[in-house]
C-alpha cells in the first residue's frame, strides 16, 4: 500500500491518493486510514519485532500524528493486538471457505488442512506467532483472544472428523475426537512451523511442499481408518 506523507504542511496524510487534511475525516477515509494504521503496523512489527517498533515511528510512515493511532488504539499492545486479530480474521477467511460438491468429510478436511499450511508458511503468519512466543506472559490476553477466534474452525475440524468416524455425538467421543484432531493437525504444522521459527526455509520448491503435505495427509488417512476400525473409546 502506497503511503506518503502530505506535503501542504496540513499535518494530513495521504494514502493511495486519497488526501485527508485536518478537519473530520469521512466514513470512507476513516476506514481507509484504519486500513493503512493496520497495514504499515503489521510492516513495522514484522520487520523489527514488538519491541523495536515504535507508535511514532508507524506515524511516520504514515504521514499523520501520534494522536491519530493512539485516538484509535490506545496503546502500542493494543494496536499490535489489532494487527493479530486482522492476521486471525485472514486465517477464518481462508478456511471457512467451502469449495462446491466436497460432500466428503475426508475431501473437506483435507482441503482445510492444505489451505492452513498455505496461510502457516506466510511470512507474517510466522512473524506473527515469533512475536507472541517472545513474550507470552505480556501478551497471555491477545494469544487467549486469538484462541476464541479460531474456535470456530477447531470445532469445525472436529465435527469433520466425527463425520469420518461415524461416532456417535456424546461427550466422551467429542472429547477423544478433540484430542485426536489437535494430533493430526500437529502433522501439518509442527514441523514447518519449527524450521521457519528458526528461520530457516522448511521446503526449497513447491513440489517439497506437496511431497510432506501428501506424506502427512497419508499418515492422518491412516489413523482415522485405525479409529474407525477400533470403534469409539468404551
Amino acid at each position: 500500500m502506497p503511503v506518503r506523507a502530505n506535503s501542504n504542511g496540513s499535518g494530513g496524510f495521504m494514502a493511495d491518493g486519497v488526501t485527508h487534511t485536518g478537519g473530520r475525516p469521512s466514513h470512507e477515509a476513516a476506514e481507509e486510514l484504519d486500513r493503512t494504521i493496520i497495514a504499515i503496523a503489521t510492516a513495522q512489527f514484522m520487520r523489527a519485532g514488538y519491541a523495536a517498533t515504535s507508535v511514532e515511528h508507524i506515524a511516520k510512515v504514515i504521514g499523520c500524528s501520534k494522536a491519530t493511532i493512539y485516538r484509535r488504539y490506545p496503546s502500542k499492545k493494543e494496536l499490535f493486538r489489532a494487527v493479530v486479530h486482522e492476521r486471525c480474521r485472514d486465517m477464518v477467511d481462508i478456511l471457512q471457505a467451502k469449495p462446491e460438491g466436497q460432500a466428503n468429510p475426508m475431501d473437506a478436511i483435507k482441503d482445510m488442512l492444505r489451505r492452513f499450511l498455505d496461510f502457516l508458511l506466510v511470512p507474517e503468519t510466522v512473524e506473527t506467532y515469533r512475536i507472541l512466543i517472545m513474550d507470552c506472559q505480556q501478551f497471555a490476553s491477545i494469544t487467549a483472544d486469538l484462541d476464541r477466534a479460531i474456535e470456530p474452525l477447531h470445532a469445525r475440524m472436529n465435527s469433520l472428523l466425527g463425520q469420518a468416524l461415524g461416532w456417535a455425538d456424546t461427550p466422551a467421543n467429542r472429547a477423544e475426537i478433540a484430542v485426536l484432531e489437535m494430533s493430526l493437525r500437529g502433522l501439518f504444522t509442527g514441523w514447518p512451523l519449527h524450521q521457519m521459527l528458526s528461520g530457516h526455509k522448511p521446503f526449497a520448491t513447491k513440489a517439497a511442499e506437496r511431497r510432506f503435505f501428501e506424506a502427512s495427509w497419508n499418515v492422518l488417512e491412516s489413523a482415522v481408518h485405525m479409529r474407525k476400525v477400533s470403534g469409539p473409546p468404551a
